[in-house]
């Protein structure tokens, strides 16, 4: 790769990043002016949408096996998702609201789509650390349920999905866990490459796009 052509890269990588922290201030300050909070939340399945588009957009290599691992997870998330809303044994006693747009067993279809963005993501910034390099799928794992720790409140105040009696089940967090563990392990035995720089940078601004929320909301 030349310098232009790395140059090149890095800038644009530079834009993503500053664009990504001016699209959540943005959203934060949605959610938190009363009056356009329902508009915001119509608008959460275009981010999703733009999530995953930015993370394919830097991934850059779409051979087929790439291609069938993301959608393989996609599609497993999502089964495990409509199984755990249906009956209930997975995650615990929860439904799906209307904010995450168009549902087919009374699951998003973008719930998977969420899935492989955060994991994705976690993978890449725990690759970063070479005493993590070995464990991989559980510290990723670990770190993406930290992040719903942080998310389940916000998710629940803005429609997109609750939970009976209002109380987050510690079933929750472990089946999250388990799942993500299974699901970063592909990435590793299939030799996904992830690339960090966005993805990481997405990840964290989300992260702290829910905790603020968690405060303010």
């Amino acid at each position: 790769m030349s310098w232009i052509d790395n140059h090149s890269k890095q800038l644009t990588e530079k834009r993503v990043k500053l664009f990504l922290i001016i699209y959540y201030s943005v959203g934060l300050a949605g959610f938190l002016i009363p009056g356009s909070r329902s508009l915001f939340e119509a608008l959460i399945p275009l981010s999703v949408l733009i999530n995953l588009f930015l993370v394919l957009l830097f991934h850059k290599l779409f051979d087929q096996r790439h291609v069938l691992v993301f959608l393989g997870v996609m599609l497993f998330t999502f089964a495990v998702e409509a199984i755990g809303t249906k009956t209930g044994l997975l995650f615990g006693s929860y439904f799906y609201g209307p904010s995450l747009g168009f549902k087919v067993f009374e699951t998003p279809l973008l719930i998977g789509v969420n899935w492989l963005v955060l994991a994705y993501g976690a993978t890449a910034i725990v690759r970063s650390f070479k005493a993590l390099r070995r464990w991989v799928p559980f510290s990723a794992a670990a770190l993406m349920v930290v992040f719903d720790f942080i998310m389940e409140p916000v998710a629940m105040k803005t429609g997109m999905w609750s939970w009976a009696h209002d109380v987050i089940p510690l079933q929750n967090y472990l089946m999250w866990f388990f799942v993500a563990v299974i699901v970063v392990g592909v990435l590793e035995l299939t030799a996904i490459k992830t690339v960090k720089p966005v993805a990481a940078r997405l990840f964290w601004v989300q992260m702290v796009f829910f905790l603020v929320l968690n405060f303010f909301l």
